[in-house]
C-alpha cells in the first residue's frame, strides 16, 4: 500500500509492506523511492509515528541520491519543443540563416543556423549558448558566497564547470566547486543552493549528519529549494 507523512515542508511518500518480520525497516532507492517493510500486526499509526522519527534520515538520502539523479529528458531540438533557461520555459524555434546565433524573444528561444533540420547542428548551438550564460550566472553566484567559502576552507576555492550526467555538482579535497552545466535551466535560486551544498563539502566531504547540521545553519531553506530543483529538472 502507499502511505505517507508530512515531515516540516517536505511531504516523504513511501510504499508500505507488512511480512513476517519482528521489526521495522527503511529502505531509500536512488530513484529516491521510499520502501517501509512493518511486522505483519503493526498499527499504522505506529508506523507512521516509526517513520516520522527517520524522516531526517531519509531526506537525506534523498538528498544524497538527488546527486546522481538524471536531469532532464533527452530533447529532440524541434520546433515548438519546450527548453528551460533560468527555471523559465521556452519554446524552440528553428530559423534558416547563413548565420549562426542562438537568442531569447518574445518567449522563445530563438536559433538560427544554415540547417535547421540538423538536429546535432542544433544541440550544438544551444549548448554553446548555455555555457556562455552558465560562464557569467554561474561565476557572479559563486562569487556572492566568497565570504563562505574563506570561512570553511583555508585555500582559494575554485569554480570549476562541465556537463555531467549523474551529479549537479562535486566538491574536490583540494577546494575545487565543480557545476553542473545543466543547472543553467533551472532558477537563480536553485543554482545557489548546489553552490552552498557544495561549499559545506569544503568542510565535511560527505552527507554525514554533522554536513546537513552545517547546511541548515548557513542556509535554512535548503529543503524547500531542493524540492524546487527536483520539480523543474525532472
Amino acid at each position: 500500500m502507499r502511505d505517507e507523512i508530512q515531515y516540516g515542508t517536505t511531504l516523504i511518500v513511501y510504499d508500505l509492506e507488512f511480512s513476517q518480520r519482528k521489526t521495522l525497516g527503511i529502505k531509500v532507492y536512488p530513484d529516491k523511492s521510499v520502501r517501509v517493510t512493518a511486522p505483519k500486526d503493526s498499527d499504522l499509526l505506529k508506523v507512521r509515528d516509526k517513520v516520522r522519527k527517520k524522516a531526517a534520515w531519509i531526506v537525506r538520502q534523498q538528498d544524497f541520491f538527488l546527486s546522481f539523479q538524471p536531469i532532464t529528458p533527452p530533447r529532440r531540438f524541434v520546433n515548438g519543443e519546450t527548453h528551460l533557461y533560468l527555471g523559465k520555459q521556452y519554446r524552440l524555434k528553428l530559423h534558416e540563416s547563413k548565420k549562426a546565433a542562438v537568442k531569447l524573444s518574445g518567449g522563445y528561444l530563438q536559433v538560427y543556423c544554415q540547417n535547421p533540420e540538423n538536429k546535432k547542428t542544433v544541440e550544438e548551438l544551444i549548448k554553446g549558448w548555455y555555457k556562455d550564460k552558465a560562464e557569467i550566472h554561474f561565476k557572479e553566484l559563486f562569487e556572492e558566497q566568497r565570504p563562505l567559502a574563506k570561512s570553511l576552507f583555508d585555500g582559494d576555492a575554485i569554480l570549476a564547470y562541465r556537463w555531467m550526467k549523474k551529479r549537479w555538482g562535486s566538491c574536490d579535497k583540494d577546494g575545487k566547486i565543480h557545476l553542473n552545466l545543466e543547472l543553467i535551466k533551472t532558477s537563480k535560486k536553485c543554482i545557489e543552493y548546489v553552490i552552498i551544498h557544495e561549499l559545506c563539502h569544503l568542510k565535511y566531504l560527505n552527507h554525514s549528519s554533522a554536513f546537513y547540521e552545517l547546511l541548515e545553519k548557513v542556509y535554512p531553506d535548503w529543503k524547500e529549494t531542493k524540492d524546487k530543483l527536483e520539480r523543474w529538472m525532472v
